[in-house]
């Protein structure tokens, strides 16, 4: 009969407690992964939950608020229709880009219908030589766009666009690099119409 001797166990152990260390090594705490730093964004701009999307961007404040209820209103409207599917991600040391598709309302030809019908009624007023004040020409407007984007039939835009993300030790999240080019393509290139 083989009787174990005490040098095995003890070698059993040490074997056990090495793997127990090195398992715990191999684990590294690791950032998440980008692309949910830009899927948590996209849904919470599908909700108009811009306090909750600003998390994930560079230029987060921690204190967004609406000024008005009209100002959310719009909002809500204006990310009713926003669909995201996420194409690829790829990570880099600290920085990462990961390739969106993504379908929301087309703003530029909302507002530019928007425009037309103002210009209508502001000709309409002024050959019945009738005044209109600046607060009924901003009732008409937000009536006009709350038509246009809540209309089942709204133009949608579908772009693709790569979204860069760098490493943020303090939060612990990849931030998405929210600049113009960013803000142009979630806007459906709304900014560049009026900043004509």
């Amino acid at each position: 009969m083989t009787k174990v001797s005490h040098p095995s166990r003890c070698l059993l152990i040490l074997i056990m407690i090495t793997l127990v260390f090195s398992m715990a090594a191999c684990k590294k705490t690791e950032f998440p992964k980008a692309e949910e730093s830009v899927t948590g964004f996209f849904t919470a701009l599908s909700k108009a939950d811009l306090k909750e999307a600003e998390k994930y961007c560079k230029s987060d404040t921690g204190n967004f608020t609406f000024e008005d209820p009209q100002e959310e209103k719009l909002i809500n409207l204006i990310f009713s229709k926003l669909n995201y599917e996420i194409v690829s991600t790829e990570e880099e040391g600290d920085t990462a880009t990961v390739a969106v598709k993504l379908t929301n309302l087309d703003l530029q030809l909302v507002f530019e219908e928007m425009y037309g019908k103002i210009f209508d009624d502001a000709y309409d007023t002024a050959l019945s030589e009738e005044e209109m004040s600046d607060d009924d020409m901003e009732e008409k407007m937000m009536g006009y766009l709350e038509e246009g984007m809540s209309d089942s039939e709204a133009p949608v835009l579908t772009s693709e666009f790569d979204v860069t993300l760098k490493k943020d030790k303090d939060k612990k999240i990849w931030v998405i690099q929210d600049d113009d080019a960013f803000m142009s393509n979630i806007t459906g290139n709304l900014d560049e119409m009026l900043s004509e």
